[in-house]
């Protein structure tokens, strides 16, 4: 478990000491390994000697996925929110007693999808937990949790990774078979995950990690980019390789120009350009949200943003 190694020593620290919370709650950015520390400080818990060692009764049957005292539950496949009677399940089996030991524990994804029902249903159980349950929240989205909730949970903000750390995961994630990731598909991936590695697990597919190289090379100096071959990688890419990861690629050269110092004569085209880039990140959004069509629409945000650039009055050529 690379990354999360305070949030681990305060949850162990816990475990040892008896003072076990019934709630705990794993926010942060997506991308960054909080279900998979949720599934390590579940080991913690059900290992018998509370060290995650593998070789225990209770690590076989976690590793297998058959422990009886563990419970998972998130947004299913196809569902906008998690609901009230998913989290009612998820009650009625923290109030049962353990039938290997002492606990159970659920994990509970995608905490911040809870409806208005679920959220209060979830409370109920927050202020009347059973002996010896133990809730364990991940959410990517702390506001959009009520209050209420929040409050009675032992909060653990969970930061992105540091690049050394992103780059040993990637470099492994990334590998097909014994073969290693090339060069530039490992920075290209180290260089979008801001810390994230989750967010560029799609690399791992070829066809994606080539077009996204490709897009690139195209955008790297858009003032100067062949719109003609720009819009055929659009309308041959944008159904297949993630909207997100062609922003963060479109946006990576951007970034620069944008923190730079300007003067008054400039300020104007200053804030064209940081327009222009506020709508291109917006784009994976606006399309969901308003039904756009993906490919016409990031053509036309690239034409501005393009225009944007050339309008800056900065030397671009260092």
């Amino acid at each position: 478990m690379l990354g999360h190694q305070r949030v681990e020593l305060r949850f162990t620290e816990a475990l040892k000491q008896q003072r076990m919370h019934h709630a705990w709650l794993l926010y942060g950015m997506k991308g960054i390994g909080k279900r998979m520390l949720a599934e390590r400080l579940t080991g913690l818990l059900m290992c018998d000697s509370h060290n995650d060692c593998g070789e225990c009764h209770g690590c076989r049957m976690l590793a297998a996925g058959s422990h009886p005292d563990v419970y998972r539950v998130g947004l299913a496949e196809g569902k906008r929110d998690v609901n009230i009677e998913q989290v009612r399940q998820m009650l009625g089996f923290l109030s049962l007693s353990g039938s290997e030991g002492e606990r159970r524990v659920v994990i509970l994804d995608d905490a911040e999808r809870l409806n208005h029902q679920a959220a209060n249903a979830l409370l109920k159980g927050l202020e009347e937990p059973s002996a010896g349950s133990v809730l364990l929240m991940v959410c990517a989205d702390l506001e959009r949790l009520p209050a209420t909730i929040r409050s009675r949970c032992m909060l653990q903000q969970c930061m992105p990774l540091a690049e050394h750390d992103v780059r040993r995961i990637l470099d492994a994630s990334l590998m097909e078979g014994d073969n290693k990731p090339d060069v530039a598909t490992l920075e290209l991936a180290v260089e979008l995950a801001e810390g994230c590695p989750g967010m560029v697990a799609s690399l791992q597919d070829k066809k994606i990690a080539d077009a996204l190289l490709a897009w690139q090379a195209l955008i790297a100096q858009l003032d100067h980019a062949d719109i003609g071959r720009v819009d055929e990688w659009i309308r041959q890419h944008v159904g297949i390789v993630p909207h997100a990861l062609i922003v963060r690629t479109l946006l990576a050269p951007v970034y620069p120009l944008l923190q730079q110092q300007f003067d008054a004569a400039s300020f104007t085209a200053a804030e064209l350009l940081r327009s222009a880039a506020h709508d291109c990140a917006r784009w994976p959004a606006d399309v969901v949200r308003s039904s756009l069509r993906a490919a016409p629409t990031l053509l036309a945000y690239v034409l501005a943003l393009r225009s944007a650039i050339k309008a800056m009055p900065v030397d671009r050529t260092t």
